[in-house]
């Protein structure tokens, strides 16, 4: 295997570049004492103890008594599959404490203020991160709809975010210009109907250029168009109650043009046949 490989996966095992050249030092050349490697290598000597005491920590070196003072050898590489015990260990413990960190958080108090914040995103991970901020919703995502979320963020993506939603029991309730009527194409998502409701309003209405979500006490607007991926998260209750209220509004608007909703779908369907 390429040598330059090897290095790059061994920094996926937590090793940094001096703890890397040391370590396949010691492999290539056998026991070295700390002076040997401090002068092979060009590690300083004032601090190769410290990355030292790090890869002994780390079960990847050991000391051997040569009559030469303190020697060192690289372990066995085998030893490699101790640190991924130790990561998967450390995970579970994270995992299994998850959920009720989360919720001894959430309900710590808080002093300071709820003023307006905003925040801002950019590209395709921070778009990503503004739809994986919707699964916080605690009860319904109510949603502008403009063309769908695989538009945002890859199919893959969006599919993992619809399957979460559908976890958490959260409904999504979208107001759109394009229309479905329970044609969800675009998802395998089981038990997605159950979680998504959606009507049709004409652009002459209301026109939708942005994709919109209200949730909580924040209102979430993403915009992807002429390959600018960018994105505002408006966290203020007064105002989310106020975009709640023309939401339902235009919800109730929506519902006069359920029909011409069915028919545009039937339409598409047609032209598809």
């Amino acid at each position: 295997m390429n040598k330059q490989i090897i290095l790059t996966q061994l920094k996926q095992f937590g090793l940094d570049e001096v703890e890397i050249t040391l370590y396949i030092h010691l492999i290539e050349n056998g026991p070295k004492t700390p002076l040997d490697l401090s002068r092979e290598t060009s590690v300083n000597r004032s601090r190769i103890y410290r990355y030292l005491d790090r890869l002994k920590a780390k079960k990847l070196i050991e000391e051997v008594n040569l009559g030469r003072g303190i020697v060192l050898k690289a372990s066995s590489p085998n030893n490699l599959e101790l640190l991924v015990l130790e990561k998967e260990q450390e995970l579970k413990i994270q995992r299994d404490n998850l959920t009720s960190m989360i919720k001894e958080l959430t309900v710590l108090p808080t002093n300071h203020p709820k003023n307006i914040e905003i925040k801002h995103y950019h590209g395709e991970e921070g778009l990503k991160q503004m739809l994986w901020n919707h699964l916080s919703a605690k009860r319904e995502l109510l949603v502008f709809g403009f063309e769908n979320r695989n538009n945002i963020a890859g199919k893959s993506f969006a599919e993992k975010i619809r399957w979460e939603q559908v976890e958490r029991k959260i409904t999504k309730i979208e107001i759109e210009n394009a229309t479905d009527q329970g044609d969800y194409w675009y998802t395998g998502v089981p038990n997605w109907g159950t979680y998504y409701q959606s009507r049709y309003i004409p652009p002459k209405i209301l026109d939708i250029q942005q994709y919109q979500v209200i949730y909580n006490d924040t209102i979430s607007i993403l915009s992807w168009t002429d390959g600018v991926k960018v994105g505002v998260e408006i966290e203020n209750s007064p105002f989310v109650d106020m975009y709640k209220q023309i939401f339902w509004k235009f919800w109730d608007v929506a519902k006069d043009y359920i029909a011409e909703g069915k028919r545009i779908e039937k339409s598409k369907k047609t032209k598809k046949i």
